[in-house]
């Protein structure tokens, strides 16, 4: 079966697209550890309740790093294949 030029087009956006993803998934375990490591006692020490709201504040933005990150990958893999579909 030969498929025309827009039926390929989807089909490498569509494994291009996934590879983004599959990339970006990869990267979850280190951002994860250095979250951790950020968070530690020796750094930011989040857990302590007598940390100044300025503290407070950055351990919540470190805590929304990995959500925000594969918020962003899924959106950008997303629009790769779809724009490649609409092509």
């Amino acid at each position: 079966m030969v498929m025309n030029n827009k039926g390929q087009v989807a089909l490498i956006g569509l494994m291009v697209g996934i590879m983004i993803f599959m990339m970006a998934m990869i990267f979850i375990d280190p951002i994860s550890d250095v979250i951790t490591e950020t968070r530690n006692n020796t750094q930011l020490d989040c857990s302590n309740s007598s940390i100044t709201d300025g503290q407070k504040a950055t351990c919540l933005i470190v805590d929304l790093i990995l959500p925000y990150f594969i918020a962003v990958v899924i959106a950008v893999a997303g629009a790769y294949i779809s724009a490649r579909f609409t092509t």
